[in-house]
């Protein structure tokens, strides 16, 4: 099973209070999800082309425990399955000890440039 960690650091703008998803300063749910998403990301980037990219599909998360700020947050990910161009992760993020997140996210690789392409005419069709 493939998997690879990185560390963050809550900061202050990563809190609920700060990004709108509640008022107390913890470490946001949607901060956490962009902290899982880079993470698989990154590590997908050491094994594409050039001309490729990976981009997000879906998430699903179970956000256990509050972090607070400048607690040190380890996302791990694990490639569960492939499907064509897309693949499964499933991850954790744990503070200290801590389990404090759990689930899936799935990522597309795509070609930039087509990728790109096709948004760009979708906008002048909307124009």
């Amino acid at each position: 099973m493939k998997e690879y960690s990185k560390e963050f650091v809550v900061d202050y703008k990563e809190t609920a209070k700060a990004v709108g998803s509640g008022d107390l300063e913890v470490l946001a749910t949607p901060a956490m999800i962009a902290m899982v998403e880079n993470t698989a990301k990154e590590y997908l980037h050491k094994e594409l082309a050039p001309e490729e990219s990976s981009v997000g599909t879906v998430v699903e998360a179970k956000h256990l425990r509050p972090s607070k700020v400048g607690a040190r947050i380890t996302i791990t990910v694990r490639i569960e399955s492939q499907e064509k161009t897309k693949i499964n992760f499933s991850f954790t993020a744990v503070d200290q000890d801590q389990v404090v997140a759990t689930g899936t996210h799935q990522r597309a690789v795509i070609l930039t440039d087509v990728f790109l392409n096709k948004l760009s005419l979708a906008k002048s069709k909307d124009e």
